[in-house]
């Protein structure tokens, strides 16, 4: 059984990305969704083996990949989360957007990203 600690936290930032959305902070809503899709992801795969913490671009390849669902998942090809290459890359591009070039973030962006978020968090507690 894995530690629930991350997928905890998770659930603890979704939240707060709920909160700044309705407060008016679509930047803050959207870096809150990435991350907590990001510890929703790390939940889901445990910790990466050769390195303390997972990087951005590497968990979202792991992730789709689909290793930590089914093991015998093949190595090329298509991961068994293929739906989800898009939109977590550019999730990820706009917590980029709003934490480093500071960009406008829309409020239909930051609907998209607490709703993406969901999906992908029900995606890892289905499992």
């Amino acid at each position: 059984m894995k530690d629930r600690k991350r997928l905890d936290r998770a659930e603890q930032y979704l939240i707060g990305a709920e909160i700044l959305y309705k407060n008016g902070d679509f930047g803050g809503c959207v870096s809150r969704s990435y991350y907590a899709a990001y510890q929703a992801m790390w939940f889901a795969m445990g910790d990466p083996e050769r390195k303390p913490r997972w990087e951005h671009l590497g968990i979202i390849k792991s992730f789709i990949r689909g290793l930590w669902y089914d093991p015998k998942v093949p190595a090329s090809g298509p991961g068994l989360f293929e739906k989800y290459r898009f939109p977590l890359h550019r999730l990820y591009d706009l917590r980029l957007g709003a934490d480093y070039r500071l960009d406008d973030i829309k409020e239909r962006e930051a609907i998209w990203a607490i709703e993406t978020t969901k999906e992908i968090m029900q995606t890892i507690k289905g499992r």
